[in-house]
């Protein structure tokens, strides 16, 4: 073989390693954004409507204390942080809303709550509560607001929301930001609705996403980052370069010889 197939056979595995690159467009975040401070993005957003399902931490706080302590399932030093460390604490001891939509409170009884926001179940659940106690203040939080991040990220996992509101960028990088093998034009969210599960594609390259209603994230919501298509064999560049180098030193040497 002589040396102009040889660089010709350099050259193709060269053109290879080449069109595996993955391009910049693939890779920055809002690439198409205005460079004009100027321009605003108001982000679509929609409260959490209560659901069969959620799980609910209230509480009822009055100068009443022997009322208040009666509304309040936990009492005294036992009210403490290590009943919401865990997902099983949250389970047992917060309040689960049924399959009717109904919530069951201590003294009060049963209040249905689905299909309201956070605040007007607060408000419904205080107006019932005063009834009893005329100063009564009632606090309610979501603690099922957990959602999944899942394929070519640094860490996948399911992770708990202690805000009202989190942003697709802030639960992306709770999962330690997108791998080199992540595509950003291609990603989903799989996401609950009254009808079924539906799958949203997403676009971080696009500034558009800021005016999106899935720029904040939605309880139980699962974001799947695609890899890119060449994944596998960059895995396996190092392997394929120190073949390609094998066979043109041994190519060479041949050659070399051949004219000895």
């Amino acid at each position: 073989m002589n040396i102009k197939k040889i660089l010709i056979l350099i050259l193709g595995v060269y053109l290879i390693l080449l069109s595996s690159c993955t391009s910049r467009k693939k890779i920055l975040y809002l690439r198409n954004s205005s460079t004009d401070s100027t321009t605003y993005y108001k982000s679509f957003t929609e409260e959490h409507k209560i659901v069969s399902g959620d799980v609910l931490y209230i509480n009822f706080y009055s100068f009443n204390k022997p009322l208040s302590e009666i509304f309040n399932r936990q009492q005294g030093n036992n009210r403490t942080y290590s009943m919401w460390n865990s997902a099983a604490n949250v389970y047992v001891n917060g309040f689960s809303v049924n399959d009717s939509g109904y919530v069951l409170l201590p003294m009060i009884g049963k209040i249905k709550i689905d299909n309201l926001t956070i605040n007007q179940a607060k408000d419904e659940i205080q107006n019932k509560a005063k009834a009893y106690v005329s100063d009564v203040t009632v606090i309610v939080k979501l603690l099922n607001y957990r959602y999944t991040v899942i394929g070519e990220v640094t860490r996948p996992g399911t992770f708990t929301n202690y805000n009202d509101k989190l942003t697709i960028f802030q639960a992306i990088a709770n999962a330690g930001e997108v791998t080199i093998y992540g595509n950003k034009t291609k990603t989903s969210i799989i996401r609950e609705t009254k009808k079924g599960k539906i799958v949203i594609p997403v676009d971080f390259t696009d500034v558009n996403i800021l005016a999106s209603d899935i720029y904040y994230i939605k309880p139980n919501d699962i974001i799947y980052i695609e890899p890119i298509r060449f994944k596998s064999f960059k895995q396996n560049l190092p392997n394929i370069a120190l073949l390609f180098s094998s066979i043109t030193t041994t190519i060479i040497v041949l050659n070399f010889m051949s004219r000895q």
